[in-house]
């Protein structure tokens, strides 16, 4: 592939970009006009010539040793839009014209990243006068103190001293920048409300602006009410064949492997080989093994074996030494250790600093002896898991830091579990570290961890009464308030979560995650029982009070305080049943309970017969 000059490329966007700009500042002199235009050029082109090359090249799990371009191996993903608009990404740049402000929305691996790099370089190699800049959010977990739009200015004048503050805001409102947020699920927890605001008052204050978020899924962008929320599709077969022929990989393994792709493993593992990230684990993983396990910690347990056990997927036989000489197990339990002394801090970014420092932690906890250098370059060079980005690192994909975070959670057995597995828990609920302990070890995360926390919170709502203020404290030991969404046009009721100090309702959105099926066959059951009284008066009088609120945003109604909140109120929220989602949790939890008592009780009788009869 022909690779293109950054400088050549940036010349005829930075053109268009400035036209309309410096058209728009006809009361400036000549000379003005004239330094203006010299500032705009010579930043924006920097700002190109200078992240063109970053963001248009990547290394991956196949391309180790040296970056290559996206294109080269970038399969197009089709988006969609609600429930059934379907969107081929090459008509997508035209919907972001029309509709300006857009979420990505899409699983681990499922390629949101990369989307928006793609977008970023067709803006810059197919010019139509919209000026991308990149934002990489993770960024901001180490920068707290800046705001988006600081951030975004900071970035420019790095590059172009001269580039000021109402330029940018100018050139924003005139709808000729698109800002791309990449990962808002990389920002910590307790940062994302803080940038959700900004993100919301940006556009809002901007009313031509451009901005596209990409991030996993999320259910407070149900709430952003000027922005549309496409989801990133599964590849079909069609597309998975495509990315894999793109892929530069031994001929006779991909021409065997696409041949088992087109003919069993798409249909008998499509939730694998419609996901780029884990197809290419399984071309990775395809000539070690006759199968593709089903479990998804046995699949990446599988890619980690093939990767630490080869040097060069062009090279299939040959095996280079590591670095540091680690066998197997200790290299394992080291990575593990490494990756989840980070993953608690929140660090998906690491500084020459960071990673001196929580290599430095790992060795501590798990009692090795290693040169920690050697170790980070086996992360980097022999099996990949680590790459350089920028003056950092990250891991290839965010994916195997928790992965082998689970995997320290089930074999660590020092000290407290049940106060481990509670802190990494809400890290990040909505990552897949608990799911993957429960698919490892099902017993230890119920025993250790599910079986007190319903305890727990089974006690906390058992003194709750069936009243009007009863109900209202039920939600407020769910939700810091109630706010509300458009949903087609119509409001409805939302709710605010703690920040940390509450994570009751992310417990239970963890509890959906391992129990899914089950919770929604008994909320079905439940419903089909009891069928719940009309209460669309109250319902929708009580949205009127939440949107007519003084609170934080004027959208917003507090449970912090149940005691100061008017009775008419509480009688309110109690006829307009918008409690009865956690009611019915609560119920699931308590009859859960029961049934893991009784497991675990019948389980240790079941043993001790079998074991000890005879004693």
């Amino acid at each position: 592939m022909k690779e293109l000059d950054p400088n050549t490329v940036g010349v005829e966007l930075v053109k268009q970009f400035a036209k309309p700009i410096l058209e728009g500042v006809g009361k400036l002199t000549i000379e003005a006009q004239g330094k203006l235009k010299v500032v705009l050029s010579s930043c924006f082109q920097k700002y190109i010539t200078r992240n063109y090359e970053r963001y248009s090249k990547t290394k991956t799990l196949l391309y180790r040793d040296a970056p290559v371009n996206l294109k080269t191996f970038y399969v197009r993903t089709d988006l969609r839009l609600g429930f059934d608009k379907v969107i081929e990404e090459s008509m997508f740049i035209k919907q972001l014209q029309v509709n300006k402000r857009v979420v990505i929305s899409g699983t681990a691996g499922s390629g949101k990243s990369t989307f928006c790099k793609s977008i970023f370089l067709d803006l810059i190699e197919n010019p139509i006068g919209i000026f991308p800049i990149f934002v990489e959010l993770r960024h901001l977990n180490s920068d707290t103190d800046t705001s988006l739009f600081d951030f975004v200015l900071k970035n420019l004048t790095e590059i172009e001293p001269k580039f000021t503050k109402s330029q940018l805001e100018y050139s924003l409102e005139l709808g000729k920048v698109l800002i791309i947020f990449d990962g808002f699920d990389e920002l910590n927890n307790e940062l994302r409300e803080k940038y959700e605001k900004e993100i919301i008052e940006l556009a809002s204050r901007h009313q031509n602006i451009l901005m596209l978020l990409s991030s996993r899924p999320d259910a407070r962008f149900q709430s952003w009410e000027e922005f549309y929320v496409y989801r990133v599709l599964p590849l079909d077969k069609e597309k998975s064949k495509s990315l894999i022929n793109k892929l530069d990989y031994d001929r006779q393994v991909k021409r065997k492997f696409l041949e088992a792709l087109d003919h069993k493993l798409y249909d008998k593992h499509e939730s694998f080989a419609s996901n780029p990230l884990l197809l290419t684990m399984m071309l990775l993983t395809y000539e070690q093994i006759a199968e593709i396990p089903n479990k998804i910690h046995l699949f990446y347990e599988q890619a980690f074996l093939t990767l630490f056990n080869k040097h060069d997927s062009l090279k299939s036989l040959y095996k280079r030494k590591s670095f540091s000489s680690l066998p197997l197990d200790e290299f394992k339990k080291l990575l593990a250790a490494f990756s989840v002394v980070s993953y608690a801090d929140r660090k998906y970014y690491f500084s020459e600093e960071d990673m001196s420092k929580y290599l430095l932690n790992a060795l501590k906890i798990s009692g090795m002896d290693v040169d920690v250098r050697l170790f980070l370059k086996d992360l980097l060079d022999t099996v990949c898991i680590m790459q350089r980005d920028g003056n950092g690192y990250t891991f290839t994909h965010r994916s195997f830091q928790e992965y082998f975070t689970s995997i320290f959670l089930v074999t660590y057995s020092y000290g407290d579990k049940f106060k481990l597995i509670n802190k990494i828990a809400f890290v990040n609920d909505r990552d897949d570290v608990i799911p993957m302990v429960f698919d490892i070890n099902q017993d230890l995360l119920e025993q250790e961890w599910v079986v007190p926390r319903i305890e727990s919170l089974v006690m906390d709502f058992s003194v709750v009464p069936d009243t009007d203020k009863g109900k209202t404290k039920l939600l407020s030991l769910m939700y810091r308030g109630l706010t509300t969404h458009l949903d087609e046009g119509e409001y409805n009721i939302a709710f605010r979560l703690y920040d940390s100090k509450n994570d009751n309702a992310r417990f239970f959105h963890i509890l959906y995650k391992i129990y899914g099926d089950e919770i929604k066959e008994y909320s079905r059951i439940k419903n089909e029982e009891k069928k719940v009284a009309e209460t669309a008066v109250a319902k929708e009088e009580l949205i009127n009070l939440i949107l007519e609120g003084d609170g934080e945003d004027n959208d917003f109604l507090s449970l912090e305080n149940v005691s100061e909140i008017d009775p008419e109120i509480t009688h309110l929220i109690y006829e307009s049943n918008c409690y009865r989602h956690v009611s019915e949790n609560i119920n699931y939890a308590k009859e859960k309970l029961v049934s893991l008592r009784e497991k675990y009780a019948s389980k240790q009788v079941e043993l001790s017969e079998l074991l000890f009869r005879d004693i």
